[in-house]
């Protein structure tokens, strides 16, 4: 996780960070050659991020680019957020990091969250054709997998050493995440009331385990933000 996030830092593409970090761990845990043609599809897949991100926001390029986030995504729906954020806001530049954020917080407080957001990105870059586009590109791949792909999938998951393989991939997917929320914070903790509701929030959000926690600490900062930045 910490060389991904590095690399990441280094301006290097997810393209190449997501199968390196994988066969990186599978080689150290001496899986490499019975693991990596389960997840061969990775780079393969990520190699088309340029091409897609190369063109202008229209309806194809947002599904390209909902489908690669929906297949790179590991271990929760969180993990597509670097991924729509790597077009969005830095290839294409279809909207600002402010909004990236405003939208990511506005949907954690409603119910399936990734739909929420994903259709807001999409609709942004090309308007309701281009949210239903994006939205679809990122979910087909979970209904295909499990309709279509679901004996193949059970088989490489009981190939143990396809797991290390997966679980370096994981790991790289956490430096992402973890780059991509320091350079939005860059970007948004530009003042002491700022930082200070920061804080607040990312402490409540540690030790509040209540299942509409997350709610309570949007509105409690959106309320905070009235107040102390009006």
């Amino acid at each position: 996780a910490a060389l991904s996030a590095l690399a990441t830092l280094l301006g290097a593409s997810f393209a190449l960070v997501l199968p390196l970090a994988g066969l990186g761990y599978a080689a150290v845990r001496g899986g490499v050659a019975g693991s990596a043609h389960g997840v061969a599809f990775l780079p393969l897949l990520a190699s088309g991020a340029p091409a897609a991100s190369a063109l202008a926001p229209g309806v194809l390029a947002l599904f390209v680019t909902g489908l690669r986030s929906g297949l790179l995504t590991f271990g929760g729906a969180y993990t597509v957020i670097p991924f729509l954020r790597a077009d969005a806001v830095g290839a294409a530049g279809w909207m600002s990091d402010a909004q990236f954020l405003d939208g990511l917080a506005l949907s954690g407080i409603l119910p399936a969250p990734l739909v929420i957001f994903a259709t807001f990105v999409g609709y942004l870059g090309a308007g309701a054709a281009g949210a239903l586009a994006l939205t679809a590109g990122v979910f087909l791949p979970a209904f295909a997998f499990t309709l279509i792909g679901h004996q193949w999938i059970e088989r490489l998951v009981e190939q143990r050493r396809t797991h290390a393989l997966l679980d370096g991939v994981t790991a790289g997917v956490v430096g992402l995440i973890a780059v991509t929320a320091l350079q939005l914070a860059r970007d948004t903790l530009t003042s002491a009331p700022v930082i200070a509701i920061f804080a607040a929030a990312l402490f409540a959000a540690f030790r509040w385990k209540a299942k509409t926690a997350v709610v309570w600490i949007v509105a409690g900062a959106a309320a905070a933000g009235w107040l102390l930045l009006r």
